[in-house]
């Protein structure tokens, strides 16, 4: 008899637990308080000047296809002006089975505050990502500059500079994959600059339209000749027009030189153009992960900077 009613009294508390579990699952136990200050609430999206009168705790997710189609001057400067009060999440496309990635350059320059990649490739996007949050020291998070913040018909000054760089010499190149043994190297550098375009007026739009407001250009220097411990390039000055200098990014990339094969990608680096400063500098390279250990420790180059601010132009968009 004592047998069945622990029975009895083990079926009635599973039946509450049972009773409990459903209930959790229709009403969690969340502090209200606690769910305003820390979840976000996907909104479908219409159009901004709707999204702009949603609650600041309502976001949107874009792909990267859905951020190209946002071209227009009108629709990126309405995005900003969102983006100011509310936050937008982008990440790469589903066709990328490759796990490749987008450039983050766009919705940097849109005042997106979530840009969404595939860490476990170690491509351009990466390097960019890691050299835009070197900015802040590491610590994951990096302000706003005030030219995003400048949206609607606010009237805004285009801060364009003519950054000119020229490479020196290096010191400590690794080998290809950061192997210890192998053949002597010949370095060349690749500096590359990734801007962002301003559709400032009817004049733009068509180039902004045609280059999805992304613009890439890069030099590089001769080859040296097995010398991977302290190559001297010595080159002539590369300059690059600076549209965004808020939003600019510099890529450094060491290579070495095959004849009649593949060139080897031996190091690389990002820096924000922001960061830049005049004179002699040393640009220092990481391995995989932005970590400088192993046959990265010393690795670096001498670069002399110089930067010239072009002629102000008044920028104004006009929403209708």
């Amino acid at each position: 008899m004592n047998y069945d009613l622990l029975n009895i009294d083990e079926s009635e508390e599973l039946k509450d637990e049972e009773a409990n579990v459903v209930g959790s699952l229709i009403l969690p136990k969340i502090v209200p308080e606690l769910s305003k200050l820390t979840m976000f609430n996907g909104a479908p999206f219409n159009d901004f000047r709707s999204s702009m009168s949603l609650p600041p705790t309502h976001m949107h997710s874009f792909s990267e296809t859905k951020v190209q189609r946002m071209k227009s001057p009108i629709s990126a400067s309405l995005w900003r002006q969102y983006n100011k009060d509310h936050m937008t999440r982008t990440y790469p496309s589903g066709s990328r089975v490759d796990s490749s990635n987008y450039k983050p350059l766009v919705p940097w320059a849109m005042g997106c505050q979530l840009v969404a990649l595939n860490f476990q490739s170690d491509d351009c996007a990466m390097s960019l990502n890691d050299g835009r949050f070197h900015e802040n020291g590491g610590c994951g998070y990096v302000r706003k500059p005030i030219s995003i913040l400048q949206t609607g018909d606010e009237h805004a000054t285009k801060n364009e500079i003519l950054l000119k760089i020229r490479v020196l010499s290096g010191c400590c190149l690794p080998k290809p994959h950061g192997e210890k043994a192998g053949e002597v190297i010949d370095p060349y550098v690749i500096v590359r600059v990734h801007d962002v375009l301003e559709a400032a007026g009817s004049d733009s739009i068509t180039s902004s339209l045609r280059k999805d407001f992304l613009e890439t250009s890069e030099r590089k220097t001769k080859p040296i000749r097995d010398n991977g411990f302290c190559p001297q390039w010595k080159s002539e000055v590369f300059c690059f027009p600076i549209h965004s200098p808020d939003i600019a990014m510099v890529e450094f990339v060491v290579m070495d030189n095959d004849a009649g094969f593949l060139d080897d990608k031996m190091c690389k680096t990002s820096v924000p153009v922001s960061c830049l400063r005049k004179g002699f500098r040393s640009v220092q390279f990481a391995g995989q992960c932005g970590k400088r250990h192993g046959a990265f420790d010393f690795a670096s180059i001498l670069v002399d900077v110089d930067i010239e601010k072009l002629p102000h132009v008044p920028l104004k968009i006009n929403i209708p």
